[in-house]
C-alpha cells in the first residue's frame, strides 16, 4: 500500500485525493492550517488523516515526510523550497504543479545526486498544457517538419452558461495566486525577437479558439525558456498566454493603476467603509459623490464598465469593511469571493488549445490540439480536476517505478506525458486534434 503526503487542503485538493484514496487505495495523509478543510475533504474514509500544520513547523514537516513514499505540494510557491530541502536530505519525490521556477531548479544537481525527484508542471497550465504540445512537437520531430510557430493557451472561466456577472470571471482556484501572477512580467517571442511584457495586461489581444470562440488572450509566463526544454528552434515565434472573456484585461490595467491589486502594504481597516477606502485610495477627504469622485480620478466616465463592475462589487457602498487588515488585493478578494464564487450547481470551463505552424518542403500544416471541459454541478469543478488529477497520477507512476527520471525536471519526456495524457483521457480529459493544411 502506497502512503502518499499531499500539503494543502484548497480549492482543487479534493479529486486527487479521491484519486489516491478510491482509486489507488493508497494511505494519505493531507497536512494543512486548517484542519477542517483536511477533514471535510477525507469525509470519514479511513485511508485519509488530516493534520495540523503550518510551513514553520518543519520538524513536523519533516516528520512527515519520512511517514510517506512521495509528498505532493499543493501550496504556494513560497513554501516550495523548505519542502524541497526536506524531501531530497529523506530522499522523497516531490510533486508541484507549478512552474520549474529558479528557486526549484537550483535543486537539479542535488536531486540527482540524492537520486531524487523533484516534478513540477504537472496541473493543468503549466501541466495539460505542456504535456499536449510536448506530444505535437515529438510528432514533427518524428518527420520532415519545422516548426515556426507555436501558440499555446489555458483558461480556467465560467462556462458559457454560467458566465453570469459584470466581471466575466469566477473563482475555481486561489483568488490570491491571482493577485500575485496579476503582478508578475512575461516574455514571449516573434520570429527569434524577444518580447519583454512587465505589464502583461497591456499586450492583451484578441484570438480565435478554434472551434469554441472569441477571448482575449495576454502573456502569462517566460514561453521562450521552453525553447531549450523542447527542443525547437531558436528563431520560432513562441507565445502561452492565458484566455478571458472579452474586457478582462482592460479591468485589470485599471485595477493595478489605481493600486486596488496591491500585495505589499498591510492596513488597519477597522471603523472604515469601502466608500472611505476608495475616498483615501483617491485622495479625497469626503465620501460625498464618491463614484463621480472616483471615475474622473482615472478620467473614466462615471458610466464606464470599470466603475460598474467596482459598484457591483460594493466597493463604493457606506458599508463596514468585513476584514479587520490586509492589503487591498485582500479587501478586493474578499469582496470577489462573496460575488464571484460558484454556486454548487454552476459550472466552470477550462481550456487548453496549442497550435503550431509546420513547414514541409511540399507544404505548410496548422496542427491544433484542443481540449474543453466542464466542471461537475454539485461535483468536482473541471479546474480542480484539471490541475490535481495530473499529479496523482504521476505520483501513482513513480511508486509503481513507471517513471524513473532523477533531478528537477517537467513532465516533458515521452516516459511521462504519455501515460498521464493517456489515463486523463479516460478521466474526461482529451485532446481534439486537427490539421488544416495550406
Amino acid at each position: 500500500m502506497g502512503k502518499v503526503a499531499v500539503l494543502g487542503a484548497g480549492y482543487v485538493v479534493k479529486p486527487m485525493i479521491d484519486y489516491f484514496i478510491d482509486i489507488c487505495k493508497y494511505k494519505v495523509i493531507i497536512a494543512t492550517r486548517t484542519v477542517s478543510k483536511a477533514e471535510k475533504i477525507i469525509a470519514g474514509r479511513s485511508l485519509g488523516t488530516p493534520v495540523s500544520w503550518t510551513i514553520d513547523q518543519v520538524d513536523a514537516l519533516e516528520k512527515i515526510i519520512r511517514e510517506v513514499e512521495i509528498v505532493v505540494a499543493m501550496i504556494p510557491r513560497s513554501c516550495h523550497m523548505v519542502i524541497a530541502k526536506l524531501c531530497l536530505k529523506n530522499k522523497t519525490p516531490m510533486l508541484t504543479t507549478d512552474f520549474k521556477h529558479p528557486g526549484i531548479a537550483c535543486f537539479d544537481e542535488e536531486a540527482k545526486k540524492q537520486e531524487t525527484l523533484i516534478l513540477t508542471e504537472l496541473g493543468e497550465d503549466p501541466g495539460l498544457d505542456n504535456m499536449g504540445l510536448k506530444q505535437m512537437i515529438d510528432e514533427v520531430h518524428s518527420t520532415e517538419g519545422k516548426i515556426t510557430k507555436i501558440e499555446s493557451y489555458g483558461a480556467g472561466l465560467p462556462s458559457f452558461e454560467h458566465n453570469r456577472n459584470p466581471w466575466g470571471y469566477k473563482f475555481s482556484w486561489d483568488p490570491n495566486g491571482l493577485m500575485r501572477s496579476a503582478v508578475s512580467p512575461a516574455t514571449y517571442q516573434i520570429d527569434g525577437k524577444v518580447i519583454e511584457a512587465p505589464a502583461k495586461f497591456e499586450h492583451h489581444r484578441l484570438v480565435d479558439i478554434h472551434g469554441i470562440g472569441t477571448f482575449e488572450t495576454y502573456p502569462s509566463s517566460d514561453s521562450t525558456r521552453y525553447l531549450k526544454e523542447f527542443g525547437l528552434d531558436e528563431n520560432i515565434s513562441i507565445y502561452k498566454g492565458l484566455l478571458r472573456y472579452v474586457g478582462y484585461c482592460n479591468t485589470m490595467i485599471n485595477l493595478l493603476k489605481i493600486k486596488l491589486i496591491e500585495n505589499t502594504k498591510e492596513k488597519n481597516f477597522e471603523n472604515t467603509t469601502y466608500s472611505q477606502f476608495i475616498a483615501n485610495l483617491i485622495g479625497s477627504s469626503t465620501t460625498e459623490d464618491i463614484k463621480i469622485k472616483f471615475a474622473k480620478s482615472i478620467s473614466l466616465d462615471v458610466n464606464d464598465d470599470f466603475v460598474k463592475k467596482l459598484d457591483w462589487l460594493g466597493l463604493f457602498d457606506d458599508v463596514q469593511i468585513s476584514i479587520s487588515s490586509g492589503t487591498n488585493s485582500n479587501l478586493l478578494v474578499d469582496l470577489m469571493l462573496k460575488k464571484m464564487a460558484y454556486e454548487p450547481h454552476e459550472r466552470d470551463m477550462i481550456i487548453v488549445h496549442n497550435e503550431m505552424v509546420v513547414e514541409f518542403p511540399d507544404r505548410k500544416e496548422k496542427r491544433i490540439s484542443s481540449m474543453l471541459v466542464e466542471g461537475i454541478p454539485y461535483g468536482n469543478s473541471a479546474m480542480a480536476r484539471a490541475v490535481s488529477l495530473p499529479p496523482a497520477i504521476a505520483a501513482k507512476l513513480i511508486l509503481e517505478g513507471k517513471i524513473i527520471r532523477k533531478g528537477v525536471c517537467i513532465p516533458s519526456t515521452k516516459e511521462m506525458y504519455e501515460p498521464i495524457l493517456e489515463e486523463m483521457e479516460t478521466l474526461g480529459f482529451s485532446f481534439k486534434k486537427e490539421i488544416i493544411v495550406s
